[in-house]
């Protein structure tokens, strides 16, 4: 028995050609949060070389935990829990906003700031919004932990309020 499991387990792996694994697929289930992947039994029984009433059905069966992250246009899964991904751009943009509103707090105009910067003024009054994200905000962005959709276009879109608690219970329905 054992010598059987280790050269069906050679055969599987020598399958080397993509084509050739995702033959082995009979159905993919999406559902909110799980992704469910159904082997074919005669195609598997094939593959190992051995009779189909061989394979317990409740093998073939893959479940998975997965999540959907969009980007823009660009729509990702991920498999189990994804990794933390940090919003460069939000960051940088953050940071940004940050030092112009200190250059307004010390008395230059968005025009002087737009000038210096070479930016639009309304890109720095967009901008110098952001310098108004609650801490706790701030942390999950710097965590990567941010609702998917918190993006700086989103920011600048939704004109988000400066109370802090209002923040949070905007950007949780994200």
């Amino acid at each position: 028995m054992a010598a059987e499991v280790t050269g069906a387990s050679k055969r599987l792996q020598d399958q080397g050609d993509v084509t050739e694994r995702l033959a082995l697929i009979e159905r993919v289930d999406l559902q909110p949060g799980s992704l469910t992947v159904r082997l074919d039994k005669a195609m598997l029984a094939d593959r190992l070389g051995g009779s189909p009433e061989q394979i317990n059905l409740a093998e073939l069966k893959i479940e998975a935990p997965f999540q959907m992250r969009r980007r823009g246009v660009e729509l990702k899964l991920h498999l189990g829990e994804p990794p933390a991904v940090i919003d460069r751009t939000l960051v940088q943009n953050i940071m940004k906003g940050r030092n112009w509103l200190a250059m307004v707090i010390s008395g230059k105009t968005f025009s002087e700031i737009a000038d210096v910067e070479g930016v639009s003024k309304r890109r720095v009054q967009d901008v110098v919004n952001l310098a108004l994200l609650s801490p706790d905000v701030l942390d999950d962005i710097a965590a990567g932990e941010q609702p998917d959709g918190l993006t700086t276009d989103y920011l600048i879109k939704a004109r988000f309020s400066a109370v802090w608690s209002e923040q949070r219970e905007q950007f949780s329905t994200l």
